[in-house]
């Protein structure tokens, strides 16, 4: 009869399998939220209408739980490789917090996506209302104008309230009439392009922490039947 060691133990086995599959599969999501967050933090600090606001910070913490994770996979590894309750241990505790920080960030993107209208109008209206009186302004219009396919806070009517001519930035063709004015107005245009990224950040945060649900409940299935066989043993 085969002694009962832990690699024969089928219940350890199994548990161990399913740890190190959790493991793998964490630090695939988590490689894939590094890229994420690197691709936001550029998107957002590119920008000249999101480069200083405060919107940006999620994604860094998005970046620094994504790196943070790969390091706690790599103890949960060593941990389970000499079945070492103390390592397994911090294991599951450090994944247990950023199941929390994950499902807190998921909730601030969705809570924080809600904002963003009133913040893209201030910013759009005040942008036309000077568009006249500083170049730096006009400069950064132009560019929103040019790069997102829209003209004006609403539409081309907000320069011709103001009376002013419609910019050049405004239209698809140099010449500029009214059938190659962009029809849509910036507001709306970023508001859609922000409302997409914070569904990004909210998806991958919730995907992520679902992975280190995963983790966590079997790390602590593990941890648990190891200290039962110790303790038989």
């Amino acid at each position: 009869m085969a002694p009962n060691t832990k690699a024969n133990d089928p219940s350890l086995r199994c548990l161990k399998l399913l740890h190190w599959l959790t493991i793998v599969c964490t630090t695939c999501v988590s490689l894939a939220l590094i890229g994420i967050a690197s691709y936001l933090i550029h998107w957002f600090r590119s920008n000249d209408f999101t480069r200083n606001y405060n919107y940006v910070v999620i994604p860094v913490i998005l970046l620094c739980i994504g790196f943070t994770t790969i390091l706690v996979c790599i103890l949960g590894v060593y941990g389970s490789k000499t079945d070492n309750l103390c390592m397994l241990k911090l294991y599951a505790g450090i994944t247990c917090i950023l199941l929390l920080l994950e499902i807190c960030i998921s909730l601030a993107a969705a809570i924080l996506k809600n904002n963003l209208e009133n913040y893209v109008i201030d910013v759009m209206k005040d942008l036309v209302s000077n568009y006249a009186t500083s170049n730096e302004t006009k400069n950064k219009m132009d560019l929103i104008q040019s790069e997102f396919q829209c003209c004006g806070s609403n539409s081309a009517i907000d320069y011709r309230n103001m009376s002013l001519p419609i910019p050049s930035s405004c239209c698809f063709r140099p010449n500029c009439v009214d059938k190659d004015i962009f029809p849509k107005g910036c507001t709306v245009v970023l508001t859609s392009y922000l409302n997409h990224k914070m569904l990004m950040m909210s998806i991958s945060s919730f995907v992520a922490s679902v992975g280190n649900a995963f983790a966590f409940a079997f790390a602590i299935l593990y941890v648990r039947n190891l200290n039962r066989y110790n303790q038989i043993k």
